[in-house]
């Protein structure tokens, strides 16, 4: 249809006629679709040949004509075919918004206030003849709805719902955890959503376009993304749209409508994010009154996590602390329920691209992993605060960039969030959004009665954290590892500290294998991990005991020790733990 066609008599039967008020060279412009947006920046969800309806609720009235201006130049430059504004806010077209259009060449129609913009949306899609991309009316219509009523998810659903109608699709929107946010029923069996999570995971950190082809099951899915970036680029914390079809068998139209339901759903996701602004700042409050001053400290914040804290519990000010944690607490719980609390840790150590926003992915990933339903169960969402605690830049030699997140849980008597669970709703596809030697790691501590212990848990659960193995892309433990075994206290020392002690004791044998290209520090660590039995270490090393002889006495001159000697065969074997965690990432 052609934008003339939208000033007939016959477009809106029963209803006023939209009024032009610039641009009527343009009227043979094609209309290809209409859309409704309020929001400011538009850019995002407009494409070519969009006719934008706007209620104007982005318009300040107070602000000057660049608003408008800056309205108008996204919309030209994406292609639209014109912009019709409705009256209803303020009883007219404003006068700068007529300008703006004029200005940049784009028509501007009237939309009065008896004429409702679904009638206008409806109009367009009955008009495109011969579309197979279903009705976009009711797309916008249920996009609207959805957007008014985010709370209980039915936005999503009712717009796969519009999907399987028109185009005899079965979809669903995912999480970066396989977790089924909305879709077609039955829901994807858990593996199968896990699967398809970490194949699009790994697609997206491979740099492939979108979308994503794929086979689970034996059956053909197009993953297209749906995404959250400031510039729109794929990250680890991206939602995705799981379609039941292979679209190399599509037309360019169906494509684009499938990214057009991709762009609405991130608005959609954009919603509930605005739902948890205020949890997330209450519990960035409650983290700053439990950060010690200055950080650091086996117990407190390490390098890239923690802040300078407001002090001890109720220390800076009466009730502060309290007040944060009754925050947190109303409308997760009942009156007659008992609450206990726990803390979780989380710290994503990336090689990321410049710019990209460390610290507000590992804040969204731990809210998606404790989201799962493996970890809380029902009503997650209301039970859970993250807030971000800090971040470590990348050294500039090819380290890691590393930061910590933090969430405060609120669990009943009768149940509790357990190390286990985050593992598994974490490791089974997020480890496909990693490269090599880039990690994910998580501390659960126990549950506190009482929201003054939460400082106590805090500490705890990043202890926890510390001692995950380093060579896991992805690990969880709680309190319970902590205890599993000295070695497993290690992680708790200082980075410096532990970095010194093993270059102190292994460096002699380090310099030694290099100089003689030999294999001294390969030999120390068969030979504890034998026990010190000199048979069973010469067959896995394949060498005569008296060569194996020669080598820890070679050990033994170096360094000075003795590995007779119980105290210095616990050293080496420290020096040699603490080395590889080193390797393996920050702490």
């Amino acid at each position: 249809m052609r934008l003339r066609d939208l000033l007939s008599s016959e477009a809106l039967p029963g209803l006023p006629e939209l009024r032009l008020l610039g641009g009527g060279v343009h009227l043979d412009r094609p209309v290809l679709a209409a859309v409704t947006i309020d929001l400011p920046d538009p850019g995002r969800f407009v494409s070519r040949g969009d006719l934008v309806l706007s209620g104007l609720a982005w318009r300040r009235k107070d602000a000057g004509a660049g608003q408008c201006d800056a309205f108008v130049r996204v919309l030209v430059e994406a292609g639209c075919a014109a912009l019709g504004a409705g009256e209803a806010k303020f009883g007219h077209v404003p006068a700068d918004l007529v300008e703006a259009c004029d200005r940049h060449g784009l028509p501007l129609l009237a939309v009065g206030v008896e004429v409702p913009f679904t009638a206008v949306t409806e109009y367009v899609a009955r008009s495109r003849a011969g579309a197979r991309v279903g009705n976009l009316a009711a797309l916008v219509d249920r996009h609207r709805r959805f957007t008014a009523d985010r709370q209980a998810g039915a936005g999503a659903d009712a717009l796969l719902e519009l999907m399987l109608a028109e185009l005899d699709l079965r979809a669903y929107i995912l999480s970066p955890t396989g977790r089924q946010i909305a879709g077609a029923r039955p829901p994807l069996p858990e593996k199968t959503a896990s699967a398809l999570a970490g194949r699009f995971l790994a697609a997206e950190r491979a740099g492939g376009p979108a979308p994503h082809r794929t086979v689970a099951r034996s059956t053909a899915y197009s993953l297209f993304p749906v995404r959250t970036g400031p510039d729109a680029g794929a990250a680890p914390t991206d939602w995705l749209i799981a379609v039941e079809a292979d679209c190399a068998d599509w037309g360019r139209e169906r494509v684009d409508l499938v990214e057009r339901l991709a762009r609405l759903v991130a608005v959609e996701r954009a919603g509930r994010d605005t739902d948890r602004t205020a949890r997330r700042i209450t519990a960035g409050r409650l983290l700053a009154l439990l950060e010690p001053h200055g950080g650091g400290g086996p117990g407190g914040a390490g390098p890239g996590e923690g802040r300078p804290g407001a002090g001890r519990p109720g220390g800076d000010g009466p009730g502060l602390f309290e007040d944060a944690a009754a925050r947190l607490a109303t409308g997760a719980v009942g009156p007659e329920d008992s609450v206990r609390w726990q803390a979780v840790s989380a710290r994503l150590d990336v090689r990321p691209a410049p710019g990209f926003p460390v610290g507000t992915a590992v804040r969204d990933l731990l809210e998606e992993v404790l989201l799962h339903p493996h970890c809380l169960g029902a009503g997650a969402g209301q039970r859970i605060a993250v807030a971000p605690a800090g971040e470590a830049g990348a050294s500039g030699n090819g380290d890691p960039a590393g930061a910590e997140a933090v969430a405060f849980v609120l669990v009943g008597e009768d149940g509790e969030l357990t190390p286990g669970a985050v593992g598994k709703a974490a490791g089974g596809s997020l480890p496909r959004a990693l490269r090599a030697g880039e990690r994910l790691s998580f501390g659960v501590s126990a549950p506190v009665g009482e929201a003054s212990d939460l400082r106590h848990a805090l500490a705890e659960a990043r202890n926890a954290r510390r001692v995950t193995a380093a060579s896991d892309p992805v690990a969880a433990c709680g309190p319970e590892d902590l205890a599993a075994h000295v070695m497993s206290l290690l992680a708790l020392l200082p980075a410096d500290v532990r970095r010194s002690f093993s270059r102190r004791l292994l460096s002699p044998l380090h310099d030694y294998d290099r100089r003689y290209r030999s294999d001294l520090v390969p030999t120390l660590r068969s030979f504890l991990e034998h026990e010190g039995s000199w048979a069973r270490c010469g067959e896995a090393l394949h060498l005569h005991v008296n060569s194996l002889r020669y080598r820890i006495g070679r050990i033994e001159a170096l360094t000075g020790r003795s590995l007779t000697r119980l105290e210095d065969k616990m050293d080496f074997a420290a020096a040699l733990r603490m080395e590889g965690d080193g390797r393996g990432g920050a702490a």
